[in-house]
């Protein structure tokens, strides 16, 4: 670039208008290219198969046949587990909601003692909660086991 053409204001507008040209240009270009979409399938026969096998899922659903945990007796053994569950969340609650100052006019003794109980229960839950959990996970691991050998 020569001195002449940095005092000449109109070559700098010229380089300006040539940048803008470009963009503009580049940008057109962008805006003509074809916009990539999902391509569905247009094969009839395809679509009937695919809405065939749908169907046949839908009525199997609906008439039981299909069952994500197996029968009423896996739900109910998950339903009692969730119980024991949402009673060791109870216990653990009601021990937080014990009042400071009513544990303050009992002596450190039966303060303490109480404490233990509770302790002792809220620990008796959770043994109970994780033999359930442990004996459900066996029975499932067995009938997996058992479903794999067919």
């Amino acid at each position: 670039m020569d001195s002449s053409n940095r005092n000449n204001p109109s070559s700098s507008n010229q380089r300006k208008g040539s940048v803008k040209d470009k963009l503009q240009q580049g940008h057109k270009g962008s805006v003509s290219r074809p916009v990539k979409e999902h391509t569905f399938l247009t094969d009839v026969a395809d679509v009937r198969t695919m809405e065939h096998g749908l169907l046949q899922l839908l009525n199997d659903f609906h008439s039981g046949k299909l069952q994500a945990f197996g029968n009423t007796e896996t739900f109910n053994k998950m339903d009692a587990i969730r119980v024991q569950q949402e009673q060791l969340a109870k216990t653990h609650f009601e021990m937080d909601l014990v009042p400071r100052n009513t544990s303050n006019r009992l002596s450190t003794e039966d303060s303490r003692k109480e404490n233990n109980e509770k302790m002792d229960k809220l620990i008796a839950q959770l043994h109970s909660l994780s033999l359930s959990v442990q004996n459900f996970q066996t029975e499932m691991g067995k009938k997996e086991f058992h479903r794999e050998d067919d």
